[in-house]
């Protein structure tokens, strides 16, 4: 039966071999330099919908303001700094808001 010879066995075999193999010819063995790794570039996220949305709205703003319109804001009149509306004007919501707060 035939053994086979071991790691290092073969280690020192094929070391002797390169060894030999460069005695008889020099430029057996070509170097390259090494490849540079490839620059990674930073993460940037996609925009959502809200940012797409946003910037729209934005861009549409800007428009306008170019153009010239003008848009107001309609508020209802307020009254001492305080709302026009009272808990009087929905009736009902004094009763529920006091039932709730019974527990």
């Amino acid at each position: 039966m035939l053994t086979r010879p071991d790691k290092d066995a073969l280690r020192a075999m094929l070391e002797l071999q390169v060894q030999e193999k460069l005695q008889h010819d020099p430029d057996a063995v070509t170097t390259y330099a090494a490849q540079p790794e490839p620059e990674r570039k930073p993460y940037t996220s996609k925009p959502t919908v809200q940012d797409k949305a946003f910037h729209r709205e934005l861009d549409q703003m800007r428009a306008d303001a170019e153009a010239g319109v003008i848009h107001k804001s309609v508020r209802e009149p307020m009254d001492d700094g305080e709302s026009s509306r009272a808990l009087d004007d929905y009736p009902g919501l004094n009763e529920a808001g006091s039932a709730s707060n019974q527990w």
